[in-house]
């Protein structure tokens, strides 16, 4: 699995771990769903280190994905620079849906999923 190490999901936990990475779609149905969840989640399940850190992974795509809209808006602005404006926002998108998605999926699996560039390591 392109060289990296296969960290398994405790069968106890893999029900958290699909509900912690799915928490950060909660910002669809609840303004700041999508970080005020991953943070409860990532207090109350402190002792569960794997939980943690896909709480924290959670939190900082949100966050990342937020600082990039914003950006992107502000380059809208700019006029010349709306097609860039563009692909930042439909890889924004395609990152706060399908990085959650994927990682339930591992997780369901038994298998931890770190996603790429925010991810965390537990």
């Amino acid at each position: 699995m392109n060289g990296t190490t296969v960290i398994p999901i405790a069968p106890e936990d893999r029900g958290m771990a699909v509900i912690t990475h799915l928490s950060g779609l909660a910002g669809y149905i609840i303004p700041f769903g999508g970080v005020l969840v991953p943070i409860i989640i990532w207090m109350v399940k402190a002792d569960v280190p794997l939980i943690s850190a896909i709480a924290r992974q959670a939190v900082i795509l949100n966050v990342t994905v937020f600082v990039a809209t914003g950006a992107a808006f502000l380059l809208v602005l700019t006029v010349v620079l709306i097609p860039v404006s563009i692909l930042i926002l439909c890889a924004a998108a395609i990152a706060a849906v399908a990085l959650p998605i994927m990682g339930a999926v591992k997780a369901s699996n038994g298998i931890y999923y770190r996603y790429p560039v925010v991810g965390a390591n537990p």
